[in-house]
């Protein structure tokens, strides 16, 4: 282990250290406070703390350090989350806290530029030839225009927008007809589906920035983990017997619709993945899989839809589901940048 990758050092405001397993329940509880404080999007909870230190490769010994004041409490945290080191073109994300009592100090900055610094040592470590650039990013609340700044200040530029959108499903609302398509059509999904859907997703996300695909086990956990909601879900075939394109490991699958039905107070229908093979966009494929969507909610007896939209253009995106009903809420955009291997002269 060479000095620099066993250098925890972000910089003389706070001691730092190398995060340990037993500081999560104190990390997670300067976690809360910067939430009460932030109100964000999303929140992280101890158990998430757990589960992410718990994940393979996930070394967060080496990724993770912590910023504590004279006291001894922990005022301040950096995370970097890497992926496999076996992917093609590897990925990093991060997290980042600081308390707002302590924000007025430029630590969010240094924090920011040690994350991507230890990304790239990490880069460097797993790096062989046929390694591609590596992706370094995080997600910030829209709203949050401090901690917008420091990713900016850091070199980090806006890349991918996430948002929930939602409408009601009331009884006797006038839900738009599914339109007939003429190449492809939308059926029910099925578990004989299964892994094909797995491959075009794959595809769908393959060039969204710091995406990594799925594998198999991960994805045949998260239908396991809702198996009945399978009836809710739909796929886009397209109407030949041969595959939608030469080699195409996604078969006749071009788009999916994957659904799944909360239990709780809200009796909402809920699109957890939706994605049109790349080359076969603009043919109203995906407008097809909501509406079928939609309907399939509403039969159940579901009262609202609601869908979680990746997109690398938010207002169109906006535009497409609002046509269909859809509001949407707070937006967070993902920061990244990404590095290449440079080449010599």
């Amino acid at each position: 282990m060479t000095p620099e990758w066993a250098e925890a050092f972000v910089d003389d405001v706070l001691e730092w250290s190398f995060m340990g397993f037993d500081d999560l329940e104190e990390v997670a509880e300067l976690r809360a406070a910067i939430e009460y404080f932030d109100d964000p999007v999303q929140t992280i909870s101890y158990a998430d703390f757990v589960a992410a230190w718990n994940r393979p490769g996930a070394h967060a010994s080496h990724h993770a350090v912590v910023g504590r004041e004279r006291s001894g409490s922990i005022v301040a945290y950096g995370w970097n989350h890497p992926g496999l080191p076996t992917d093609a073109n590897p990925s990093v994300w991060f997290d980042i806290g600081v308390h707002p009592a302590w924000r007025h100090q430029g630590i969010r900055h240094r924090l920011t530029m040690w994350l991507i610094g230890r990304a790239q040592q990490w880069w460097e470590h797993i790096r062989t030839a046929q390694t591609g650039a590596l992706w370094v990013g995080t997600t910030v609340d829209e709203k949050r225009g401090g901690l917008t700044r420091s990713m900016i200040e850091a070199g980090l530029t806006p890349q991918r927008w996430f948002f929930d959108m939602h409408r009601p499903l009331e009884a006797g609302d006038s839900l738009p007809p599914l339109p007939k398509l003429t190449d492809v059509s939308i059926v029910p999904f099925d578990d004989s589906l299964s892994e094909l859907v797995r491959q075009a997703h794959n595809e769908a996300m393959a060039t969204r920035p710091g995406s990594s695909p799925v594998s198999a086990q991960a994805w045949e956990s998260s239908i396991n983990n809702h198996p009945e909601n399978s009836q809710l879900s739909w796929v886009a075939l397209v109407n030949r017997d041969t595959p939608a394109h030469e080699g195409a490991a996604h078969g006749r699958v071009v788009g999916y619709a994957m659904n799944l039905a909360y239990d709780d107070e809200t009796s909402e229908g809920w699109t957890e993945r939706l994605g049109v093979c790349p080359w076969c966009r603009k043919k109203g494929i995906g407008r097809a899989l909501v509406i079928a969507s939609m309907r399939g909610f509403a039969d159940a007896g579901l009262t609202s839809a609601g869908v979680g939209v990746d997109t690398e253009d938010p207002n169109t995106a906006a535009r497409f589901f609002g046509v269909l009903g859809f509001e949407e809420t707070e937006r967070v955009v993902v920061y990244g940048r990404t590095f290449r291997v440079e080449q010599p002269d």
